[in-house]
């Protein structure tokens, strides 16, 4: 395994953007973190961020021990796997498989550099001679992680160790194995491109997982990929999820505030509907009056019925003008019609990160795919060779891939 493939800083970048984005925003007081970027990172995890992205060299020795031994960061069980990846890279080269072991079982089981430490253990026993074991890590990285692809090739390798072995019983199973799983992949990838929508909520739930699936795998080709712009969008997504959680809480204290105002509406409507009745019979009763007063004015018994009347109609309508509008206060009104343009500004945010992760799907789904089929295809040569007893084929090349 090339130490100069090991994950690079976008990758590494997307891991701690993960981690603050699910840290951040429990509450909606909150302001929003800003970008994270190289230069907004602490001295120790800036300074180890840059030497992960630069090329493996025995100088880095030091300081990524120093990182491991007195970095003190909220970041250090992240990167610590990583700087302990690349010194177990660097003792291989070195041919210091003892030391390279050692970094090695630092590293996290649940730890997105936990296959990379898998297969350079596979590697450090191919390098002390111990195929036997070697070939039986790359079996159970295989297992354990399924969806990178690095993991499948591994078994190509264990394959043609058996092979070259003249052990065709051993040998045999293990190439339709890489077969399988190369199909198995292959057919994940497909309904991953009908469903992108799938990838969206990986990227907003665990960035940069460790491969156990192919989508993983996919995630962290793409976060690796400095043009696919996957970082930025992945902000984006992550920003919009807090936010839509924070509108969504907004918006039902706001519902709640609606429903309140609508309660007293409707028991000022009704008594409204009531005073209104009353008001139009109290108006017919004056009419009436007035007619029979006209044409008979010396009764005074009703003429006390019509003052009567004038005084209840005046009751009525100061009691008609303290009940108010029975519209919707201009305060709430304000604040739903603010919701509603948030909540469409959002999605229009939502909606253009989703489609620069498509772009970038578009764009690395064929990649990966051509990959498992060059797999699979030395998979197949190893077998007809394999059946035909020759010793000609090369070693599998596949291993580098992102």
């Amino acid at each position: 395994m090339d130490a100069n493939r090991l994950p690079i800083k976008s990758c590494v970048l997307a891991l701690l953007i993960t981690a603050s984005g699910f840290s951040h925003g429990t509450s909606c007081q909150e302001n929003a973190p800003p970008p994270l970027t190289l230069a907004s990172l602490a001295g120790d995890d800036r300074t180890l961020v840059s030497l992960l992205d630069e090329p493996a060299t025995e100088q880095q020795a030091p300081a990524l021990q120093h990182y491991n031994r007195a970095a003190q960061s909220n970041n250090k069980p992240i990167l610590g796997n990583y700087a302990r990846l690349r010194l177990a890279a660097l003792a291989l080269r070195d041919g210091d498989t003892t030391f390279a072991r050692e970094q090695l079982a630092q590293i996290e089981q649940n730890s997105p550099a936990a296959v990379d430490a898998a297969l350079l253990l596979a590697e450090s026993y191919r390098k002390d001679g111990d195929r036997e074991r070697a070939r039986a890590w790359f079996l159970r990285i295989a297992a354990r992680f399924p969806g990178n692809p690095r993991a499948v090739s591994g078994l190509v390798l264990a394959g043609d160790d058996w092979r070259r072995q003249g052990a065709a019983q051993q040998a045999l199973p293990v190439y339709n194995l890489a077969l399988d799983k190369a199909a198995e992949n292959m057919k994940a990838l497909d309904e991953l491109e009908n469903n992108p929508d799938r990838l969206y909520r990986a990227l907003t739930n665990s960035v940069a997982g460790n491969s156990t699936t192919v989508m993983d795998q996919l995630v962290l080709a793409l976060v690796r990929d400095s043009d696919s712009q996957v970082l930025a969008s992945t902000r984006q997504l992550i920003a919009a999820k807090h936010r839509m959680r924070c509108l969504e809480s907004e918006e039902k204290s706001l519902d709640n505030a609606i429903e309140h105002a609508s309660a007293r509406d409707l028991s000022n409507g009704a008594f409204r509907k009531s005073a209104e009745m009353e008001k139009t019979a109290t108006e017919q009763e004056i009419t009436d009056l007035e007619r029979v007063l006209a044409n008979a004015p010396k009764m005074p018994e009703l003429q006390m019925r019509l003052e009567d009347a004038r005084s209840r109609l005046a009751r009525l309508n100061q009691r008609l003008d303290s009940l108010g509008s029975t519209a919707l206060p201009p305060e709430l009104a304000q604040r739903k019609q603010q919701m509603e343009a948030d909540k469409t500004a959002l999605n229009r945010s939502i909606l253009a990160a989703r489609e620069q992760v498509r772009a970038a799907l578009e764009k690395e789904v064929p990649e990966l795919k051509r990959y498992y089929r060059n797999l699979a295809g030395e998979a197949q040569l190893g077998i007809a060779q394999l059946l035909q007893n020759t010793e000609k084929r090369a070693q599998s090349s596949l291993v580098g891939y992102k």
